[in-house]
């Protein structure tokens, strides 16, 4: 609406909002809100005092600077040029600040990427000596998610650089590299409150002695059962210090040995194993008893944390452990509800770990290959104790019935054999008599022939003899020697007859015996 006012100076009564404000009539004094000429709730114009409403005048939702139609009808001339002027500057101004508004955002945008990183690349085992020629990366986080951003090459003198960074608030940074198969990498950097900020790395020479590895603290922290799965829930946590300049990188390649890695030692049936602190980009290996990696420990301290599952099966349980580095100090937790006890670790009463309490037990200067058992009590039948115990209830039934069976086969296989045997003995004989049978029946008729062929030679002898054809001497020769030929004969045939009747004899004594 218009109304009058006294003051001598225009004023925007919009304060940044998008209806800009009022626009003012420095020569009449009068004062025309913007925002109410839109208004469709208006019904019109409203008028000063004493000055009636028109008839021609309508509603309208116009602005004011499209209408000036009317106004010039309710106002004077020089009333209505200064507001149109005052209408121009208004717009002029309008697009003046949409213009600048752009080129405001992106200097603001630009702002948030003038971060940089830049640094040298040391080397701590030659005295900070720098490492030229070698590939670094940075490693942008926000949030849960965090990938690399850039990777560069150190100069001739170890440094790197990285710009264009974004310097909000919730983005952080790390710079690391791989040296001598070794990960090195720089606590997060935040550029919100410090956008140029100079990080130095330090990295060390490999080595692949353990001769300066020691275990500054050793923690195993067995959680309560789990009854359903029959299962114990262990984490174990190392600090290692290495006390030497040389970063210790073991290898996994065994050759049949055990590797030189880094390496720990797990419990008999230990399952489930989940690596959680110092593992992230090395490898690991299963070795007996337990596991390898080629993570790396650089000079100084390190740490290390894995969990895994034990099956129990009974209230008793002996938790067993091989300390594989020297151990300056080594604490076992247990539930409360549990009696623990030990040969080699003290108990040093109840102690709070992560909001909750356990017994703490704890041995100190434990060297290299030492045996740690805890025996562990009062732990909660598992629920599958019933499934698991009734096998081993039907096992002494299982044995008896097998050694039965096997008992059974075995009398069976040893009657199998003696018949095969007798069977085997009574064919050979029938095969021998049937043998000497032949050969016997053959023989006689040999001899007979050769019996008939030397009687007939005598005979022929007598006549050639009588007939005078040979003569005395020579037929007393001849003659004697075919007769002791057929003596000979004769007596091997009379032999044989005597052979044959014994064999029948022995035949039927057998045959008789198996009938019996």
């Amino acid at each position: 609406m218009i109304r009058s006012e006294r003051h001598t100076t225009c004023r925007d009564k919009g304060q940044g909002r998008a209806d800009v404000g009022a626009l003012c009539l420095s020569a009449s004094r009068w004062i025309v809100s913007h925002s109410q000429c839109t208004s469709r709730r208006s019904g019109g114009i409203a008028m000063p005092p004493g000055q009636a409403q028109g008839p021609h005048i309508r509603p309208t939702s116009a602005p004011c600077p499209y209408r000036m139609g009317m106004i010039s009808r309710l106002l004077p001339y020089s009333v209505v040029k200064v507001h149109q002027v005052m209408c121009a500057s208004f717009i002029a101004v309008l697009m003046i600040v949409v213009f600048f508004s752009f080129p405001l955002a992106a200097s603001a945008h630009t702002l948030t990427n003038n971060g940089r990183i830049y640094g040298q690349l040391q080397d701590g085992t030659k005295r900070n000596a720098p490492v030229v020629g070698q590939s670094v990366m940075l490693q942008m986080a926000q949030g849960q998610n965090a990938r690399d951003l850039a990777t560069v090459t150190t100069d001739a003198h170890g440094m790197f650089s990285f710009s264009g960074l974004n310097t909000d608030k919730t983005i952080s940074y790390a710079v690391y590299t791989l040296y001598q198969k070794a990960q090195y990498v720089t606590d997060l950097i935040s550029l919100d409150s410090k956008p140029t900020q100079q990080i130095n790395l330090k990295v060390y020479d490999a080595t692949d002695s353990a001769a300066n590895i020691a275990i500054v603290q050793a923690n195993i922290l067995i959680d309560k059962a789990d009854t359903q799965h029959g299962l114990l829930n262990v984490t174990e946590s190392f600090v290692f210090e290495n006390l030497g300049l040389s970063t210790y990188v073991g290898s996994l390649q065994s050759n049949g040995q055990k590797p030189d890695a880094l390496r720990f030692s797990l419990p008999g049936g230990a399952r489930q194993l989940s690596l959680k602190v110092g593992f992230d980009g090395y490898n690991v290996i299963q070795v007996d008893p337990g596991f390898a990696s080629d993570a790396a420990i650089p000079p100084g301290t390190s740490q290390f944390a894995f969990s895994f599952q034990v099956p129990y099966s009974a209230s008793h349980y002996d938790f067993s452990y091989i300390v594989v580095y020297p151990t300056v100090d080594l604490s076992v937790l247990t539930p409360l509800d549990y009696h623990a006890s030990s040969a080699v670790l003290t108990s040093q009463g109840a102690v709070n770990v992560n909001q909750q309490t356990y017994q703490q037990l704890d041995a100190k200067q434990l060297l290299a290959e030492a045996q740690v058992h805890v025996e562990l009590d009062g732990l909660p039948a598992p629920a599958n104790k019933a499934g698991a115990s009734q096998p081993n209830q039907n096992l002494p039934w299982f044995i008896a019935i097998v050694a039965l069976m096997l008992a059974i086969v075995g009398v069976t296989w040893v009657l199998y054999i003696r018949m095969q045997r007798r069977t085997a003995a009574r064919h050979k004989q029938a095969a021998k008599n049937a043998t000497m049978h032949k050969t016997t029946s053959q023989r006689p008729t040999l001899a007979k022939a050769d019996q008939e062929t030397l009687l007939q030679q005598l005979l022929e002898l007598d006549k050639a003899y009588e007939a005078g054809t040979i003569k005395k001497a020579e037929y007393q020769e001849r003659r004697a020697k075919l007769k002791a030929r057929l003596r000979v004969i004769m007596s091997a045939e009379a032999g044989e007859k005597k052979v044959t009747a014994s064999s029948s004899k022995k035949a039927a004594g057998s045959g008789d015996k198996a009938k019996s």
